[in-house]
Protein backbone atom coordinates (compact mmCIF):
# COMPACT_ATOMS: atom_id res chain seq x y z
CA UNK A 1 0.00 0.00 0.00
CA UNK A 2 1.91 2.95 -0.88
CA UNK A 3 1.39 6.37 0.76
CA UNK A 4 1.81 9.83 -0.40
CA UNK A 5 0.93 12.58 -0.30
CA UNK A 6 -1.40 14.60 -2.76
CA UNK A 7 -2.59 18.53 -3.25
CA UNK A 8 -6.00 17.09 -2.22
CA UNK A 9 -8.92 18.83 -4.56
CA UNK A 10 -11.76 20.28 -2.63
CA UNK A 11 -13.57 16.44 -2.82
CA UNK A 12 -12.30 14.75 -0.55
CA UNK A 13 -10.33 17.70 1.40
CA UNK A 14 -10.43 15.91 4.75
CA UNK A 15 -12.88 13.45 3.63
CA UNK A 16 -16.08 15.85 4.93
CA UNK A 17 -17.95 17.62 2.05
CA UNK A 18 -21.51 15.55 2.57
CA UNK A 19 -23.65 17.51 -0.06
CA UNK A 20 -27.64 16.85 0.42
CA UNK A 21 -28.60 15.55 -3.31
CA UNK A 22 -29.83 18.30 -5.22
CA UNK A 23 -29.35 20.87 -2.20
CA UNK A 24 -33.18 20.39 -1.68
CA UNK A 25 -34.23 21.72 1.06
CA UNK A 26 -33.94 20.05 4.57
CA UNK A 27 -37.36 18.00 5.39
CA UNK A 28 -39.60 15.82 3.51
CA UNK A 29 -37.87 13.08 1.87
CA UNK A 30 -34.63 14.00 3.69
CA UNK A 31 -36.00 13.31 6.98
CA UNK A 32 -34.40 10.58 8.87
CA UNK A 33 -36.16 6.90 8.61
CA UNK A 34 -37.93 5.44 11.92
CA UNK A 35 -36.05 2.28 13.29
CA UNK A 36 -38.84 0.14 11.59
CA UNK A 37 -38.01 1.48 7.88
CA UNK A 38 -36.37 -0.88 5.87
CA UNK A 39 -33.19 -1.10 3.93
CA UNK A 40 -32.35 -3.25 1.02
CA UNK A 41 -28.63 -4.51 1.66
CA UNK A 42 -26.65 -3.64 -1.68
CA UNK A 43 -23.84 -5.89 -3.16
CA UNK A 44 -20.45 -5.40 -1.69
CA UNK A 45 -17.75 -4.91 -3.69
CA UNK A 46 -14.00 -4.66 -1.75
CA UNK A 47 -10.93 -4.66 -3.27
CA UNK A 48 -8.73 -7.65 -3.53
CA UNK A 49 -6.34 -7.89 -0.60
CA UNK A 50 -3.12 -7.77 -3.55
CA UNK A 51 -4.72 -4.48 -4.93
CA UNK A 52 -2.80 -1.15 -4.99
CA UNK A 53 -4.35 1.35 -2.61
CA UNK A 54 -2.58 4.62 -2.71
CA UNK A 55 -2.93 6.92 0.09
CA UNK A 56 -2.90 10.91 0.63
CA UNK A 57 -3.27 13.64 3.50
CA UNK A 58 -6.63 15.64 3.69
CA UNK A 59 -7.44 18.69 5.44
CA UNK A 60 -10.02 18.14 8.38
CA UNK A 61 -12.56 20.83 8.35
CA UNK A 62 -13.22 20.38 11.97
CA UNK A 63 -11.45 18.25 15.24
CA UNK A 64 -13.11 14.57 14.46
CA UNK A 65 -10.69 12.78 16.87
CA UNK A 66 -12.62 12.49 20.26
CA UNK A 67 -16.17 12.31 21.72
CA UNK A 68 -15.91 15.91 22.67
CA UNK A 69 -14.94 16.88 18.41
CA UNK A 70 -18.35 14.92 17.81
CA UNK A 71 -20.87 16.60 20.43
CA UNK A 72 -19.44 19.78 19.82
CA UNK A 73 -19.30 19.84 16.24
CA UNK A 74 -22.15 17.42 14.77
CA UNK A 75 -25.56 17.98 14.33
CA UNK A 76 -26.60 13.89 13.73
CA UNK A 77 -24.72 10.72 14.10
CA UNK A 78 -25.64 8.44 11.51
CA UNK A 79 -25.16 4.51 10.03
CA UNK A 80 -25.69 4.41 6.53
CA UNK A 81 -24.96 2.40 3.62
CA UNK A 82 -23.10 2.92 0.18
CA UNK A 83 -25.64 2.26 -2.17
CA UNK A 84 -24.10 3.08 -5.30
CA UNK A 85 -21.14 5.80 -7.03
CA UNK A 86 -20.44 7.95 -9.68
CA UNK A 87 -17.24 9.10 -11.55
CA UNK A 88 -16.17 12.93 -11.68
CA UNK A 89 -14.16 12.82 -14.48
CA UNK A 90 -10.99 15.20 -14.54
CA UNK A 91 -9.89 18.38 -15.18
CA UNK A 92 -9.01 18.64 -18.51
CA UNK A 93 -5.91 20.55 -17.63
CA UNK A 94 -5.12 17.30 -16.00
CA UNK A 95 -6.22 15.29 -19.01
CA UNK A 96 -3.61 17.19 -21.33
CA UNK A 97 -1.10 16.61 -18.71
CA UNK A 98 -1.86 12.66 -18.42
CA UNK A 99 -1.16 13.10 -14.68
CA UNK A 100 -4.43 13.71 -11.93
CA UNK A 101 -7.50 12.15 -10.22
CA UNK A 102 -10.58 11.04 -11.34
CA UNK A 103 -13.08 11.94 -8.75
CA UNK A 104 -15.85 10.40 -7.07
CA UNK A 105 -19.61 10.50 -5.85
CA UNK A 106 -21.06 7.96 -3.63
CA UNK A 107 -25.12 7.59 -2.82
CA UNK A 108 -25.66 6.34 0.29
CA UNK A 109 -28.95 5.69 2.63
CA UNK A 110 -28.93 6.44 6.10
CA UNK A 111 -30.67 3.13 8.58
CA UNK A 112 -30.35 4.89 11.60
CA UNK A 113 -29.58 8.23 13.71
CA UNK A 114 -27.97 7.37 16.61
CA UNK A 115 -27.66 10.57 18.69
CA UNK A 116 -28.51 14.15 17.73
CA UNK A 117 -27.58 17.33 19.20
CA UNK A 118 -30.10 19.52 21.16
CA UNK A 119 -30.17 22.59 18.71
CA UNK A 120 -29.69 20.63 15.47
CA UNK A 121 -31.04 23.00 12.72
CA UNK A 122 -32.17 20.81 10.53
CA UNK A 123 -33.91 16.91 10.78
CA UNK A 124 -31.26 13.99 9.94
CA UNK A 125 -31.64 13.37 6.04
CA UNK A 126 -32.73 9.91 5.00
CA UNK A 127 -29.81 9.89 2.02
CA UNK A 128 -27.01 11.87 1.09
CA UNK A 129 -24.62 12.27 -2.06
CA UNK A 130 -21.10 12.95 -0.61
CA UNK A 131 -17.57 13.22 -2.31
CA UNK A 132 -15.46 10.72 -1.62
CA UNK A 133 -11.67 9.75 -2.88
CA UNK A 134 -11.80 7.86 -6.31
CA UNK A 135 -8.64 7.29 -8.31
CA UNK A 136 -5.01 8.71 -9.58
CA UNK A 137 -3.56 8.01 -13.07
CA UNK A 138 -0.39 8.97 -14.44
CA UNK A 139 -0.07 7.46 -18.17
CA UNK A 140 3.41 9.13 -17.87
CA UNK A 141 4.83 5.83 -15.63
CA UNK A 142 5.64 2.60 -17.14
CA UNK A 143 2.58 1.36 -16.08
CA UNK A 144 -0.33 3.72 -17.00
CA UNK A 145 -4.27 3.43 -15.90
CA UNK A 146 -5.88 3.98 -12.79
CA UNK A 147 -5.27 3.04 -9.36
CA UNK A 148 -7.43 3.85 -6.47
CA UNK A 149 -7.21 6.63 -3.86
CA UNK A 150 -8.03 6.57 -0.08
CA UNK A 151 -7.32 9.38 2.99
CA UNK A 152 -4.90 8.39 5.12
CA UNK A 153 -6.98 7.23 8.59
CA UNK A 154 -10.27 7.15 7.21
CA UNK A 155 -12.62 4.97 5.04
CA UNK A 156 -12.79 5.16 1.42
CA UNK A 157 -16.46 4.42 1.34
CA UNK A 158 -16.63 1.74 -0.66
CA UNK A 159 -19.90 0.08 -1.73
CA UNK A 160 -22.30 -2.11 0.34
CA UNK A 161 -20.27 -1.42 3.48
CA UNK A 162 -21.68 0.21 6.12
CA UNK A 163 -20.47 3.09 8.45
CA UNK A 164 -21.07 5.37 11.78
CA UNK A 165 -20.71 9.14 10.71
CA UNK A 166 -20.75 12.68 12.18
CA UNK A 167 -22.70 15.36 10.09
CA UNK A 168 -22.97 19.09 10.20
CA UNK A 169 -25.35 21.13 8.77
CA UNK A 170 -23.78 24.29 6.89
CA UNK A 171 -26.18 27.06 5.34
CA UNK A 172 -26.04 27.37 1.36
CA UNK A 173 -23.79 30.95 1.23
CA UNK A 174 -26.62 32.10 -1.85
CA UNK A 175 -29.15 31.37 -0.70
CA UNK A 176 -31.27 33.30 2.26
CA UNK A 177 -33.63 30.14 2.75
CA UNK A 178 -32.34 28.57 6.53
CA UNK A 179 -33.68 25.35 4.50
CA UNK A 180 -31.19 25.47 1.87
CA UNK A 181 -27.56 24.00 2.82
CA UNK A 182 -25.13 20.87 2.65
CA UNK A 183 -24.16 18.08 5.16
CA UNK A 184 -20.93 17.90 5.90
CA UNK A 185 -18.56 15.77 7.92
CA UNK A 186 -15.93 16.67 10.07
CA UNK A 187 -12.73 15.17 9.11
CA UNK A 188 -10.97 12.03 8.62
CA UNK A 189 -11.97 10.66 12.39
CA UNK A 190 -15.61 11.70 11.62
CA UNK A 191 -16.43 8.17 10.16
CA UNK A 192 -16.42 4.19 11.39
CA UNK A 193 -16.39 1.57 10.04
CA UNK A 194 -19.21 -0.66 11.08
CA UNK A 195 -20.33 -4.20 10.45
CA UNK A 196 -21.59 -7.26 12.06
CA UNK A 197 -23.42 -4.64 14.39
CA UNK A 198 -19.61 -3.96 15.45
CA UNK A 199 -17.74 -0.89 15.84
CA UNK A 200 -14.26 -0.69 13.96
CA UNK A 201 -15.00 -4.19 11.57
CA UNK A 202 -15.64 -3.19 7.66
CA UNK A 203 -13.68 -1.17 5.24
CA UNK A 204 -10.51 1.18 6.18
CA UNK A 205 -8.92 2.55 3.84
CA UNK A 206 -9.72 0.45 1.40
CA UNK A 207 -8.99 -2.64 3.17
CA UNK A 208 -12.00 -4.67 4.92
CA UNK A 209 -10.48 -5.18 8.17
CA UNK A 210 -11.69 -8.04 11.45
CA UNK A 211 -12.20 -6.93 14.75
CA UNK A 212 -8.51 -8.25 15.62
CA UNK A 213 -6.82 -6.18 12.76
CA UNK A 214 -9.37 -3.59 13.90
CA UNK A 215 -8.05 -3.12 17.70
CA UNK A 216 -4.44 -3.78 16.60
CA UNK A 217 -4.84 -0.86 14.32
CA UNK A 218 -6.58 1.75 16.24
CA UNK A 219 -4.79 0.93 19.85
CA UNK A 220 -1.71 3.17 18.96
CA UNK A 221 -4.59 5.40 16.80
CA UNK A 222 -4.11 9.33 16.87
CA UNK A 223 -8.03 9.58 17.21
CA UNK A 224 -9.15 8.51 21.14
CA UNK A 225 -12.58 7.88 20.28
CA UNK A 226 -11.46 4.98 17.81
CA UNK A 227 -9.45 3.93 20.74
CA UNK A 228 -12.29 3.91 23.30
CA UNK A 229 -15.43 2.20 21.26
CA UNK A 230 -13.56 -0.34 18.55
CA UNK A 231 -15.10 -3.96 19.12
CA UNK A 232 -17.87 -2.21 21.24
CA UNK A 233 -21.52 -1.93 20.20
CA UNK A 234 -23.06 1.52 19.42
CA UNK A 235 -24.68 2.16 22.81
CA UNK A 236 -21.17 2.54 23.86
CA UNK A 237 -20.70 5.41 21.48
CA UNK A 238 -23.51 6.91 22.36
CA UNK A 239 -22.75 6.49 26.19
CA UNK A 240 -19.81 8.42 25.36
CA UNK A 241 -20.96 11.19 23.00
CA UNK A 242 -24.02 12.05 26.28
CA UNK A 243 -20.81 12.12 28.49
CA UNK A 244 -18.51 14.35 26.27
CA UNK A 245 -18.06 17.65 27.83
CA UNK A 246 -19.14 20.23 24.56
CA UNK A 247 -16.65 23.15 23.88
CA UNK A 248 -17.83 26.49 22.52
CA UNK A 249 -17.34 26.10 18.83
CA UNK A 250 -14.13 27.18 16.61
CA UNK A 251 -15.38 29.24 13.44
CA UNK A 252 -14.55 27.44 10.52
CA UNK A 253 -14.72 30.80 8.44
CA UNK A 254 -17.03 32.36 6.65
CA UNK A 255 -18.34 30.25 3.36
CA UNK A 256 -18.74 32.77 0.58
CA UNK A 257 -21.76 32.84 -2.70
CA UNK A 258 -19.77 31.10 -5.35
CA UNK A 259 -22.51 30.70 -8.60
CA UNK A 260 -20.23 28.02 -10.02
CA UNK A 261 -20.07 25.45 -8.09
CA UNK A 262 -23.78 25.22 -9.25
Amino acid sequence: MRRIRYGIPAIVAGAAMLALAGCSPAGGSTAAPTPSTSVAEPVIESPAATEEIRLGEGRDRRGSLTAEDWATYADHVVVFTVANESRVSPSKKEIERGEGMVGRTVQVTVSKVLWSAPDAPQKAPRSLTMPAPGWVFNNNEDKAGEVKFGISGAPRLEKGHSYIKAIEWTDDPCSSDPNVGTWEGLGAGGTLPYEQGVLGVGEFEGRVQTLDVAKARFKSDHAPLRQQVVGASTESLVAALKAAPVRAEVDPGTRECDMTDR
